[in-house]
């Protein structure tokens, strides 16, 4: 009997889903996914230059994930603080970010960035940059990174990619 009534439940529960009875929050508008990667991307730049790494650890949902350019997963606050730092303190000290693309899907916004980084001191006159992927979620009011995976564009393409998708 308990069995029966369990399974009725778990049916009428997928149905009423399926019709769109039990609702998520209101899908995210293309506006609103435009100001998200805006927001986000700038904040991003933002502390990079004024060498705050605790604000760009803080722009990351709990459990993100960071992808670097490096070639690093980094899951924990305090390591996104020490790679950044790190960066920073290797003479990569002026970044600009440029929003390529943002778009939404469901509740988040996925977006794709171009990413420039400045030397200064060994590294004066140097340039580094990429582009990343970033996947927003809202936390509270805010947007947050729930993942951000970056590349490096390297000085040689060495795997072919390049020469093959060239126009």
């Amino acid at each position: 009997m308990f069995t029966r009534l369990a399974t009725a439940t778990v049916v009428a529960m997928l149905c009423l889903a399926g019709t769109g009875v039990l609702q998520h929050a209101k899908a995210v508008s293309q506006a609103d996914a435009d100001k998200a990667a805006a927001t986000v991307s700038g904040a991003f730049q933002d502390s990079y230059n004024a060498n705050n790494p605790a604000g760009i650890s803080a722009l990351f949902a709990q459990g993100g994930i960071y992808l670097t350019p490096g070639g690093t997963m980094l899951t924990d606050p305090k390591d996104m603080e020490k790679a950044i730092a790190g960066r920073i303190q290797a003479g990569w000290t002026k970044e600009t970010i440029r929003v390529i693309a943002a778009h939404p899907e469901g509740d988040d916004v996925w977006a794709i960035v171009e990413y420039a980084i400045a030397g200064t001191g060994a590294n004066a006159g140097k340039q580094i940059g990429g582009y990343a992927g970033q996947l927003l979620t809202r936390q509270g009011s805010d947007w947050r990174l729930k993942l951000f995976a970056g590349n490096l564009k390297p000085v040689q393409d060495v795997t072919g990619m390049a020469a093959a998708t060239a126009k």
